[in-house]
């Protein structure tokens, strides 16, 4: 360690150093060609000496850190660095002029420095050291990457979102699948009984009087059996295997087909109906009547949420490897502790909904290698989006 003696001797060797280089770069400025090159650099470029003062410094750093050239020239270099870390780099620019190599600085991580205002900005800096008949000099390059940095977090968010979109899908398909095997057995097993009670029931109605037989008990037995089969039909539906052949398919034509099927619906519920097509959406590999019970369920749903009247919107759009088929409503839109239990087998918020809609949709379109998604503002209205891949030509 120092002594104070020691120590006052080097600040006052330091002091008259500073006022010399000050005098020299006032009384001998550099060569014309030098500072040529060195104001048409596009990256600031600022020079050190061997005791971190800064020496000459060009335009753009003038514009990077926010000082003109004649409040930088003389400073210690830790000015233009935040204050938290100003003792750590003391320690660090010893180092290298202890052994001066060309190398780069802040590729790949933080590296923050500081303008005038005392705002920092992340910055990439390259060093090379320069030595001179009399003086070792550092030559700092330095380049505000903080624009690419936010770019680069913005397309690590994205990148993270997607994954996480693929992930629950995974999951969700797992969970679909698990289900499905066990609506398919308790399936099977309901359906014998059932369909005994119902025969059972029409052997009954032969011999019953027939003002019985039109009863409004007996009507009401029947109708419930029927919904019991169809339940059962569609717990089936959950895990059946694909049905029919996988073909090219047109899905305007398809969602064209739904929405005529669902149009006489929409009059009676003072809704409108627009389909925005991709005249350029590409033929997808699927099984049509499959995606066609898909997107009737979706429709429908649609044109339920809007109680009061309101706009079906329906969009297709193609992209590089897969379309896009979005159904849009102006309902009432689905509240958020809702919509996370949207594709849960038998959830419903409906009086005499099943619950088995959404979740043989997602089934279906997981399927074919897809999957739903769903936006929805609570006042506003829903969008369903059904993401299909297929195999560009």
């Amino acid at each position: 360690m120092l002594s104070r003696e020691q120590l006052e001797t080097e600040n006052a060797s330091l002091k008259r150093e500073v006022e010399l280089l000050r005098h020299q770069l006032a009384t001998q400025p550099a060569e014309p060609l030098f500072q040529s090159l060195l104001e048409a650099a596009p990256d600031g470029v600022v020079i050190v000496n061997a005791h971190g003062i800064i020496s000459v410094v060009n335009a753009q750093a003038e514009a990077i850190f926010g000082y003109d050239r004649e409040s930088m020239v003389g400073q210690p270099i830790e000015l233009l660095i935040p204050e938290r870390v100003r003792g750590v780099h003391v320690a660090y620019r010893s180092n290298y002029t202890r052994e001066p190599r060309t190398r780069p600085m802040g590729i790949g991580a933080d590296l923050l420095a500081r303008r005038s205002d005392g705002t920092e900005f992340y910055t990439e800096i390259s060093l090379s050291p320069l030595k001179t008949a009399d003086q070792l000099l550092i030559i700092a390059v330095v380049r505000d990457v903080t624009e690419q940095k936010k770019l680069a977090k913005e397309h690590e968010h994205r990148l993270t979102q997607r994954v996480s979109a693929a992930e629950a899908a995974l999951l969700q398909g797992a969970r679909l699948a698990a289900v499905g095997q066990l609506s398919a057995s308790i399936a099977h097993e309901i359906n014998n009984p059932l369909y005994a009670a119902r025969n059972a029931l029409l052997l009954l109605e032969e011999d019953l009087p027939e003002e019985v037989r039109e009863s409004t008990v007996m009507q009401l037995a029947r109708d419930q059996l029927t919904r019991i089969a169809g339940i059962i039909e569609r717990m089936r539906d959950f895990y059946r295997p694909m049905r029919g052949e996988m073909a090219p398919t047109d899905l305007n034509a398809v969602i064209e087909e739904t929405l005529a099927l669902a149009g006489l619906h929409a009059r009676h519920n003072n809704t409108m109906i627009t389909f925005t097509p991709d005249i350029h959406l590409p033929a997808v590999v699927c099984n049509a009547d499959q995606l066609r019970q898909v997107f009737l369920n979706l429709v429908l749903n649609g044109l339920d949420a809007m109680t009061n009247g309101g706009t079906l919107t329906v969009t297709t759009e193609a992209a590089t490897s897969f379309v896009t088929i979005e159904i849009c409503d102006t309902g009432t839109g689905i509240p958020d502790d809702i919509r996370a239990h949207l594709f849960e087998p038998f959830f419903t918020n409906k009086p005499n909904g099943t619950g088995l809609g959404l979740p043989i949709s997602a089934h279906i379109v997981t399927q074919h290698g897809g999957q739903i998604e769903v936006d929805s503002t609570v006042g506003v209205g829903s969008t369903f989006r059904v993401v299909l891949p297929y195999q560009p030509s």
